[in-house]
């Protein structure tokens, strides 16, 4: 019987990844918010880490909960953005448009992440956690996409 504490292999996998795409979206996300001068999308960036910070929290907890060892860090392709953004936010000037698209990015590519994982862990006990995180993670990428669209009128 699967239980959270006896979880099959593909849904650990999905908790590994998950946890390293939601500790680059946070990191990003507070990288970002130090950065921008507008205390509105500071503000914003410094919210939404808090909650990505949450979420990877309670992932790191089942992965726990299974005798495993939660990842440290995150993803190549978070390392990747980090340095695309810096690069960009230098020859950019640090122009908070360019700053709220290379955002709304990272958040679409996190939503993408939980679109691919939830048909592969349907029937897992933790099914009903990554829908619930699925949301919440929606919701912050649509609080950018809606931010951004306000800013640039």
């Amino acid at each position: 019987m699967n239980t959270i504490f006896q979880l099959d292999e593909e849904t650990l996998t999905a908790l590994h990844e998950l946890t390293r795409v939601l500790h680059d979206s946070q990191t990003a996300l507070t990288d970002s918010a130090a950065k921008v001068e507008c205390p509105q999308t500071a503000r914003l960036f410094y919210e939404l880490a808090t909650r990505r910070a949450q979420l990877e929290h309670e992932l790191r907890q089942y992965i726990q909960l299974n005798d495993q060892n939660p990842p440290s860090s995150g993803t190549l392709m978070g390392e990747a953005q980090k340095l695309w953004m810096a690069l960009r936010s230098s020859v950019s000037g640090g122009k908070l448009e360019f700053i709220l698209a290379d955002m709304e990015r990272l958040e679409d590519y996190l939503v993408d992440e939980y679109k691919k994982l939830l048909p592969k862990t349907a029937g897992s006990p933790l099914s009903a956690v990554f829908h619930e995180q699925f949301v919440a993670v929606k919701q912050g990428r649509d609080q950018v996409r809606e931010f951004r669209q306000q800013k640039l009128q």
